[in-house]
């Protein structure tokens, strides 16, 4: 039994989403300012692989191993209540990730502490995702063949969404912006920190509703 809940834990993949206030106080210091905690399990590659992302970066996080089937640890005990039984599972301030990716721990991170943890090449491309007034900006990256990317914009201003739109091929820095961006097709798109998940306009104004 323990074999098969370990393994939903390590498939379940990513899960990211926000709530409101009280949906837990582990995510922040007695300040009330954001802090990172994760949950992890022992042997566990995924867990593994959210602490390196977190390491590389120099955020301070607190790591909390627990024993699911523990009745008595109370880590677990709070791990269950906030968590849908998915690990690893990074929380800071009202924001929590299930999974191991790096794009949506950015966007966890980027959303509480803003650029403070971006490497430095990230830290370039990135502050074009942002107004004078820190407000996300919808940001297509993409080339002038892409018959997607043509869609896309074409739905855009149909739809009054203004949006940055960058040739990936045209903008001198191909190979550096696709290696730090990792744009493997186009379009890759983002609504401030974080990277959306499929190229229909449903799925960027999914994301836009969560920032708005």
């Amino acid at each position: 039994m323990k074999i098969f809940i370990v393994a939903i834990f390590i498939v379940a993949g990513v899960w990211y989403w926000q709530k409101g206030g009280s949906a837990n106080d582990i995510g922040f210091d007695k300040a009330g300012k954001p802090v990172v905690v994760i949950f992890t399990i022992n042997k566990c590659d995924p867990c593994q692989a959210a602490i390196g992302i977190l390491q590389e970066r120099g955020v301070p996080f607190q790591e909390k191993m627990i024993e699911p089937e523990n009745g008595q640890d109370k880590d677990a005990k709070i791990w269950r209540k906030v968590s849908n039984n998915m690990l690893p599972l990074t929380i800071s301030g009202n924001n929590k990730v299930a999974g191991s990716s790096k794009w949506e721990l950015i966007s966890l991170l980027g959303g509480n502490f803003g650029d403070q943890y971006l490497m430095r090449e990230e830290r370039t491309y990135f502050g074009q995702h942002f107004d004078a007034k820190g407000s996300p900006k919808v940001v297509l990256y993409g080339t002038d063949w892409c018959p997607t990317c043509a869609a896309l914009r074409k739905e855009f201003h149909e739809n009054g969404i203004s949006f940055v739109d960058i040739d990936v091929e045209r903008s001198g820095e191909f190979d550096k912006l696709t290696r730090v961006m990792e744009i493997a097709g186009y379009p890759a798109i983002w609504v401030g920190y974080t990277r959306v998940h499929g190229t229909t306009l449903d799925a960027v104004k999914a994301v836009m509703n969560k920032k708005s």
